[in-house]
């Protein structure tokens, strides 16, 4: 399914309202995967992949945990983190687990927060590797591949959830509450607990806005007639282009019935009924 949007004038758009991301081109390309991801069902669904997103990653799909450690920010390691982010890994501080001992891959990496809205865990990457088709838990660095980073988080918003995130008994995704507007226990789906709930509720509808201001995948008739005329002055354009048409149809038909009645109609003409 999938929802298209004009990306140039949604970017545009959003930089008008404030909006920044050191990942321009990253942005570009998460909308352009959107246009044709079946988990994604409406508005509602893009704009709040897309605030969560901008929490977890600011759109990128490369995104690493403590890849800034590394002043890699956004960019892929060469074979493994600097030793500065290994070193975060296996820290606990602040009641944070060691990574490493809740496994590794086959390069010897635990499953740190990788992609789009940074995957993690070691259950994580095998439940949603085997959801989209890849080997994520025996090569984690997959995550990052940016049509997987992009999957993985799509497929992981639209994955149903039941106990505290059901409602009524029946499960629900990620995706599904925020289409109830109960964001609070949206962004708890994600993370775990309220961290950053602020931050993506407000894109979520900034994108909201945005989204539904630009649907289409190419720009409208209104933004290619002309150059940056006013919108009085295209309407009128295509009201007179449109009653050129009309004129064109008009004089056409009775052009025809002239000619078929006088028994003159060109052999080009003579299949057609009117």
């Amino acid at each position: 399914m999938g929802v298209s949007v004009n990306i140039d004038n949604a970017i545009a758009e959003y930089k008008q309202k404030g909006g920044t991301t050191k990942f321009e081109n990253s942005l570009r390309q998460v909308l352009e995967y959107a246009k044709n991801d079946e988990n994604i069902k409406d508005v509602s669904d893009l704009a709040y992949l897309l605030g969560t997103a901008k929490e977890e990653s600011d759109y990128s799909l490369q995104r690493w945990e403590s890849d800034y450690s590394c002043n890699l920010l956004g960019k892929p390691y060469n074979k493994k983190p600097c030793e500065k982010a290994l070193n975060y890994y296996r820290s606990t501080t602040g009641g944070k687990k060691n990574y490493y001992t809740l496994g590794t891959d086959k390069n010897g990496l635990p499953y740190f927060g990788r992609g789009l809205i940074q995957l993690t865990g070691k259950a994580n990457y095998q439940k949603y590797g085997d959801l989209i088709g890849v080997d994520l838990l025996n090569d984690g660095d997959k995550a990052l591949e940016p049509k997987n980073s992009f999957k993985i988080a799509t497929t992981f918003l639209s994955t149903k959830r039941g106990g505290i995130y059901g409602k009524d008994g029946v499960k629900r995704s990620t995706f599904d509450m925020a289409r109830d507007g109960d964001l609070t226990k949206a962004r708890k789906s994600v993370n775990g607990g309220s961290k950053g709930l602020t931050q993506v509720n407000k894109y979520y509808n900034i994108w909201k806005e945005i989204i539904q201001n630009n649907l289409g995948g190419s720009q409208s008739l209104l933004d290619n007639i002309g150059s940056q005329s006013d919108k009085k002055k295209r309407i009128k354009t295509i009201m007179a282009i449109g009653l050129g048409v009309l004129v064109l149809g008009v004089s056409g038909t009775l052009t025809y019935l002239y000619l078929k009645k006088r028994g003159k109609l060109p052999n080009f003409m003579k299949k057609i009924n009117i």
